[in-house]
């Protein structure tokens, strides 16, 4: 236990860090079931440097600078298809469901495009439970198809120059 949290038991945000250590990020992961049942996430990608500044172009309504729907979403991972503003037609991604996120790979000619969604960052009710109404997402465009092997490692080398964004279930009710 570090000396933060430490410090933090008797006060008033022991609570609040407890929560958060009991919760973590398990709380807001991407629950694949979830997504499945949204099956045509709508996101709004933007071309900054953190989550927060993607965030807060969304919330002011900022034109984005690539729209993007990830629809027919199911149990089976290759169903799933891409359409964007960045090209015409629809396209097949392969899904993949790792630490950081579950993961959509659409093959380019040698190259991957993978837009991954991260965490849940907004909850709501729908029919008596929780789901997400938001998730917070990147997506890369880049030559690394070891994606395909370990999707996590390849995010994480290649996080640094994303897109980033949040992607909405098309019908949140």
């Amino acid at each position: 236990m570090s000396a933060d949290i430490r410090r933090a038991i008797g006060s008033g945000t022991a609570a609040v860090v407890g929560a958060l250590l009991i919760a973590g990020p398990a709380s807001a992961a991407v629950q694949l079931e979830q997504l499945i049942e949204a099956r045509d996430p709508v996101c709004d990608f933007y071309n900054v440097d953190d989550g927060a500044a993607a965030e807060a172009r969304f919330a002011l309504r900022d034109r984005s600078d690539m729209l993007m729907v990830i629809e027919n979403i199911r149990s089976d991972p290759e169903t799933a298809r891409v359409i964007h503003s960045r090209a015409t037609g629809k396209r097949g991604l392969r899904r993949y469901v790792g630490e950081t996120g579950v993961h959509f790979v659409e093959d380019q000619h040698g190259s991957v495009v993978v837009t991954t969604l991260l965490a849940c960052e907004d909850w709501k009710q729908k029919r008596g439970r929780e789901v997400c109404a938001r998730y917070s997402a990147q997506n890369a465009w880049h030559f690394d198809t070891t994606v395909h092997r370990d999707p996590d490692k390849a995010f994480r080398n290649l996080a640094a120059g994303s897109y980033r964004g949040v992607c909405e279930p098309w019908d949140p009710h």
